[in-house]
């Protein structure tokens, strides 16, 4: 019987490795790197879930318990990476423990993951690797950074991060520019195999839109909705979502909270309920004044929208800045009408415009030259 360890440090990847286990037999165990600040939340909605594949789910730290820690978001300089450097020292060395005794447990044939740069995530690999002679790496699709790859780290901080890893942690620990690109890759499962990237085609894999698409994640979004307090009936009627960016970026563009207001009051005045989702590092409740009146319905900042998708109603429109969320709902409700804010004209915003425009997702209200954006 195959042994097969997936390794999530995303919602959207958690759920592609809830899947993927259903999809094929044998024995499963899932990792939650605490990436993200819903970890702890969604470990308990995939155990109290009926058709959880994973035999069991184990929890561990990452970048938002680094934050609980004390280590800043962003920064730069010598000061802000020995700093940060020193804050995951303290937490890296159990992590690394606990792979280690669940590769010896569990024997994995096969290592399910996204992001294959952090060590926790190549160690698992090397291991899995070194005792079957071959990679046995499984990449799974990772929205806009699988397609864009990711720009964010400065040249110098990368440099430094990669000395560091290097002395830690041996000949074993690889540095990728690209994420799914590490020596220990076997295949590359993508919702959009036919996009340039650096996968070799040989090892390209269509990711099944039926992994996502069944009754078991349907009844696994309705327990999530329950458990945000959000009731099932509140959604049938809507006709718009907006999906936000964080409130800098509404700052960052003055005009745009009235524009909303205006698109709120349309979809309003053609009968639609109109539902409002913030990020969810926003500490505000109304930052936008969107909600003032009682005009929309506010979803649950936390609530990953994959999770909001099997929900929403046949023909619904998702507004939204450029971002993973959006290709996904392009991906997995192509019945949506999903259009792209178009916040920024520039870079990294720009590149994904561009791969939006190749799925039918075209820009609605932003103007050239305002704001930022990014996966």
């Amino acid at each position: 019987m195959s042994a097969r360890l997936f390794i999530a440090s995303t919602p959207m990847v958690a759920l592609a490795c809830a899947g993927a286990a259903r999809a094929q037999p044998g024995r499963s165990r899932l990792v939650l790197i605490e990436d993200f600040d819903l970890a702890g939340q969604l470990e308990d909605l995939l155990r109290a879930w009926r058709d959880n594949p994973f035999e069991a789910i184990l929890r561990l730290p990452g970048r938002h318990t680094e934050r609980e820690l004390g280590a800043p978001d962003s920064g730069h300089g010598l000061r802000y990476f020995l700093y940060r450097a020193r804050v995951k020292r303290s937490l890296r060395h159990r992590t690394l423990q606990a792979i280690a005794g669940l590769d010896a447990d569990l024997r994995p044939d096969e290592v399910w993951l996204a992001n294959d740069r952090k060590p926790e995530t190549q160690l698992a690999l090397h291991l899995a690797s070194e005792r079957a002679g071959r990679p046995v790496g499984r990449y799974l699709d990772d929205g806009l950074y699988s397609y864009l790859g990711d720009v964010r780290q400065r040249p110098v901080t990368r440099r430094l991060d990669a000395f560091t890893k290097r002395l830690a942690y041996g000949r074993w620990w690889q540095r990728a520019a690209h994420a799914g690109t590490t020596r220990w890759i076997a295949e590359a499962w993508l919702a959009f195999p036919g996009e340039g990237t650096p996968y070799p085609p040989a090892r390209r894999r269509h990711l099944p839109p039926d992994w996502f698409d069944n009754p078991a994640m349907c009844r696994l979004a309705l327990l999530a909705a329950r458990r945000f307090g959000l009731r099932r009936r509140e959604l049938a009627r809507v006709g718009l979502v907006l999906v936000l960016p964080h409130s800098n970026q509404l700052r960052a563009n003055p005009d745009l909270p009235a524009r909303l207001r205006a698109r709120i009051d349309r979809a309003r005045s053609e009968g639609q309920q109109v539902a409002v989702k913030y990020h969810p590092r926003e500490h505000g409740a109304d930052p936008a004044g969107l909600l003032e009146g009682g005009v929309a319905l506010k979803l649950p900042p936390l609530l990953p929208l994959e999770l909001l998708l099997p929900l929403l109603p046949d023909g619904s429109v998702l507004l939204g800045e450029g971002s993973t969320a959006l290709l996904a709902a392009r991906w997995l409700r192509p019945d949506l009408t999903v259009l792209d804010l178009g916040l920024s004209r520039h870079g990294y915003a720009a590149r994904a415009r561009d791969l939006f425009a190749r799925h039918g997702i075209v820009s609605e209200l932003g103007e050239p030259g305002a704001g930022g954006g990014g996966p």
